[in-house]
């Protein structure tokens, strides 16, 4: 149950990236590259929320699984991640918007 979870997981977070990469590629230019850092964060938000679901849910999640890691401090990181990417997307949005 576990793995299959796990694989569906990794399903919808590839679609996400295929989409997000279509999607970016039609808009093109800076906003579809300032589009593309802002859905990099949102993937790692993603990821995040998939995981402490799971955690919720039992000893779903792979983050608690990994025998080096503590959670928290793992969790912590990945929404530090999406933040950064999020804000280096809404950073060159402002860039485009000045004269």
């Amino acid at each position: 149950m576990v793995l299959i979870l796990q694989i569906l997981m990794l399903i919808v977070i590839l679609g996400v990236i295929y989409s997000l990469w279509q999607t970016t590629r039609a808009y093109g230019g800076l906003i579809g590259g300032a589009l593309k850092w802002i859905g990099v964060g949102i993937v790692f938000f993603t990821i995040e929320a998939f995981d402490r679901v799971f955690g919720a849910l039992g000893s779903f999640s792979i983050v608690s699984s990994l025998p080096f890691a503590q959670p928290a401090l793992v969790h912590n990181a990945i929404l530090l991640l999406g933040l950064v990417f999020s804000g280096l997307g809404f950073s060159k949005l402002t860039k485009i918007a000045k004269p």
